[in-house]
């Protein structure tokens, strides 16, 4: 990963960040509106990017890597190492 990647990423991260912190303030409502913004957000990015028959992969991808986020929390707020699994068992187009 290179230099302007790992800028662009943190930015990212930072602007999330606020975004949340605001939420926060509002209360729980705003939380939970704004989990949900950037939830959809991902996975219209994930559909714009990803073709159909890697769906599945993608969205699994796309939960692992939310679960590493909480794991890498739950270790920053206990100072214990722990493990979190999250996978998705199927997907469905209706």
């Amino acid at each position: 990963m290179n230099n302007s990647t790992q800028t662009s990423r943190k930015a990212t991260f930072n602007q999330l960040q606020k975004m949340f912190e605001e939420a926060v303030i509002e209360g729980p409502e705003a939380i939970e509106s704004h989990l949900r913004d950037v939830a959809f957000s991902l996975g219209a990015q994930a559909a714009i990017t990803t073709e159909p028959n890697q769906m599945p992969d993608a969205i699994n991808d796309l939960i692992a890597q939310f679960g590493h986020g909480i794991q890498t929390v739950i270790q920053e707020i206990t100072g214990k190492e722990s493990k979190f699994d999250v996978a998705v068992y199927a997907v469905q187009q209706k």
